[in-house]
């Protein structure tokens, strides 16, 4: 390959660049996981897969960071960005660990970012070690505390300093990550065959899209509010109650966008959906204003007024604002359950992004896969909490950012850890992100996640298909799960101050001691959660449940086993699947 196609690519730019109006007309191109795709593709491919995950990789440490200076938030959004550009590194390029069958990472396009679930554990952590009264009247540490002249009764701990215990406390438990990581193949396979990883896909994917369409409606925060506080949904300089018909409308313009380029676009259009969703989202978002005459003179109110931007620092890197390391007993047990649903995540996750690979996702290549992702979450999370992050995992909304670009090759995924490292260093690329309204992120991200659960539908009917065992093991596990997730407070009450610690399946009695309340938060935080208590069940069930007798186990399958002599039974050439 010559330079101008290492660098262009030698492709028909004709076909792949002009719109066609024709009814038939061929597919886009499908890049596979070793594809040498041009720097130019592989740029514009990995800006997709790193804004279609920005969103998820900031807001955890924005919802961690509440109390802190805004130094420090701003800090922490692009060390996560940083951190999470690394970690997808390793994951991508899959390292051979040297003298063992043992690799860290997947050797997919499987990213990385900030994980969601132990957002509730570091609240409630920082929220106790904050509680301190001075002659019984409660004070804030670092501020009203500090005048006190009677001696402080609590932890008494700030904001920053309760965070340094909690990134301590995720050192010791992410190991838990790393030794299941190094279970024979032969138990996960029989842990997590396809009707487990498909169902907890499906749970996945559902629970992702609740996330999407609450962003679409304005915000998380405000839509947990809804019912309570009713707290307005601010972008830029617009504040409006969430499910605004216009927040709606702007999410219904990346909606449009989609189908229209989905009808009318060339393969290459097609292929950069996420970029062209977004860029006509942010767009209209930045031309048009809401009007707001309450003080008797209207004022035009601007969803993106480029005031982060402005204000925002130019360079930035890690360690630039550090935080105590220290141990809190009591949230050991609620990061235990927190690695455990990572792990499942993880799982699911990458199965998601071999099955979009076209790949197939059983197998001994698949075990290599599943072994060095699971063992890369749990090293990257050691080494992310030294860089002052909570936990990483793998990410699953670039699924489905390779369903609609049909690339997986893992130069876009190397391409997307550049972006992201650009954007946590350049911290005036990291505001631009920022400034997308939520609406806008929130509708991309929605069909995005939905591909995930049309993932998991497929790996569902894989092998043996629905048997009457697995049909009986994914009704239970969906049914519980997707209650959950429809109804939440079957297990506990959303939009209250205390959430996720209050709510009528367990009130929380205040004279329990430290540790039992923790236990008790760490049940009700793994409960609320439709994908990680349907999965606990898929998993249970298929290893209490036997095999029907005309059903063979996975790890009985021939076609699975090493060095197979049954032609019929071996994997496709480069474990490929054929294209539908």
């Amino acid at each position: 390959m010559g330079w101008k196609d290492s660098i262009i690519g030698d492709y028909n730019w004709a076909f792949l660049c002009l719109p066609s109006l024709k009814h038939k007309r061929a597919a886009p191109p499908f890049y596979g996981k070793d594809e040498k795709i041009s720097l130019v593709m592989a740029t514009i491919m990995g800006l997709q897969h790193a804004l279609s995950m920005v969103g998820g990789i900031i807001t955890p440490p924005l919802l961690i960071s509440s109390g802190f200076t805004p130094e420090g938030q701003n800090y922490l959004v692009s060390a996560a960005l940083i951190v999470s550009s690394i970690a997808s590194l390793i994951q991508i390029i899959q390292i051979p660990i040297p003298f063992t069958r043992l690799v860290i990472g997947s050797g997919l396009l499987s990213v990385m970012g900030i994980s969601f679930s132990f957002v509730p554990i570091a609240e409630q952590v920082i929220a106790t070690l904050n509680q301190c009264t001075c002659a019984g009247v409660a004070c804030s540490p670092g501020g009203t505390c500090d005048t006190c002249t009677t001696p402080l009764e609590g932890n008494c701990l700030t904001e920053e300093k309760a965070y340094g215990k909690i990134l301590g406390t995720i050192m010791v438990c992410c190991w838990y990550q790393v030794l299941v990581s190094v279970c024979p193949p032969r138990a996960l396979r029989r842990i997590f065959p396809p009707v487990v990883t498909g169902s907890c896909l499906i749970l996945l994917g559902i629970s992702l899209v609740t996330t999407g369409f609450q962003e679409w409606g304005g915000g998380s925060y405000c839509a947990s509010q809804v019912l309570t506080t009713k707290a307005l949904c601010t972008d830029g300089e617009v504040s409006l109650p969430f499910g605004h018909r216009y927040y709606l409308g702007l999410g219904l313009v990346v909606f449009f966008a989609l189908v229209f380029n989905e009808i009318f676009g060339s393969p290459f259009m097609r292929n950069i959906q996420v970029i062209v969703g977004l860029t006509v989202g942010m767009i209209v978002a930045s031309s048009v204003h809401v009007s707001d005459c309450s003080g008797g003179t209207c004022k035009r109110l601007r969803y993106v007024t480029g005031q982060e931007i402005s204000s925002a620092k130019w360079v930035t890197f890690l360690w630039t604002h550090r935080f105590p390391i220290g141990f809190y007993a009591p949230a050991v047990l609620p990061c235990l359950f927190a690695f455990m649903v990572t792990t499942m995540e993880c799982i699911g996750d990458v199965t998601a992004t071999t099955e979009a690979s076209m790949l197939e996702p059983v197998g001994p290549a698949f075990e290599r896969t599943i072994q060095g992702a699971t063992l890369a979450d749990g090293l990257n999370s050691f080494w992310g909490a030294l860089a002052t992050l909570t936990p990483v995992t793998t990410y699953a909304q670039n699924n489905g950012v390779i369903s609609l670009s049909r690339c997986a090759s893992r130069r876009a995924g190397v391409a997307c850890c550049c972006w992201l490292f650009l954007l946590g260093v350049i911290a005036k690329f990291a505001a631009i992100i920022l400034s997308i309204p939520s609406a806008v992120l929130g509708a991309m991200t929605t069909f995005l996640f939905t591909g995930v659960i049309v993932s998991g539908i497929h790996v569902l009917n894989l092998r043996e298909g629905l048997t009457r065992r697995n049909r009986f093991i994914a009704i239970m596990a969906l049914g519980v799960g997707l209650g959950v997730n429809l109804v939440p407070a079957w297990v506990n009450i959303t939009g209250q101050a205390e959430y996720p610690n209050q709510g009528n399946f367990w009130p929380v009695n205040p004279n329990w001691s430290p540790g039992f309340r923790g236990f008790r938060d760490s049940l009700i935080i793994v409960l609320s959660n439709g994908f990680s208590t349907g999965g606990f069940i898929a998993v249970f069930l298929n290893l209490a449940i036997p095999f029907d007798s005309t059903t063979k186990p996975d790890h009985a399958d021939p076609s699975l086993r090493e060095n197979s002599n049954d032609p019929k039974a071996a994997l496709p050439i480069d474990g490929k699947l054929a294209e539908p």
